[in-house]
Formats: structure tokens, sequence, C-alpha cells
């Protein structure tokens, strides 16, 4: 994408630009192609799994993790 094509998207209305979210977001669902994930990142997934797994009561219900996304955004 050129940098002009990434101003005018920019430039959209916020409901226009929600729709090209969404459009592209189902996209995405119905492609087949994966995302690369490198070496690092899989050590670094697998750490925080194993993190989780040793101790599971420091995990977040949905609740929980609502109401702090929430409350740092003031």
């Amino acid at each position: 994408m050129n940098p002009a094509d990434l101003r005018k998207l920019q430039a959209l209305p916020v409901g226009e630009k929600l729709t090209l979210v969404e459009v592209l977001w189902q996209s995405i669902g119905e492609s087949s192609d994966e995302p690369s994930v490198s070496d690092a990142e899989k050590k670094e997934l697998d750490s925080r799994w194993e993190r989780f797994e040793r101790d599971t009561s420091r995990a977040l219900t949905i609740e929980q993790f609502d109401a702090l996304v929430k409350a740092r955004r003031g």
C-alpha cells in the first residue's frame, strides 16, 4: 500500500473505517493463509503457557479482564 492510499484511509469517517475493518477481518477469517510465527515468538508463547500452567490462579476471567481494560482507559 502506498502512503497516499494510507492517508486516504486515515481520512475516512470512523463509521467507514469500522466497515473496512469488518470487511478485512472477515477476509482474514476466510483466508487459508496463516501468519508466520518466528522461533523466538514460539519460545515466548511456550514460556507464557508454562507459567500459566504452573499458577492458573493468576489468570483473569473475562469479566476481570474487561474491568481492567475499562479502568486503564479511564
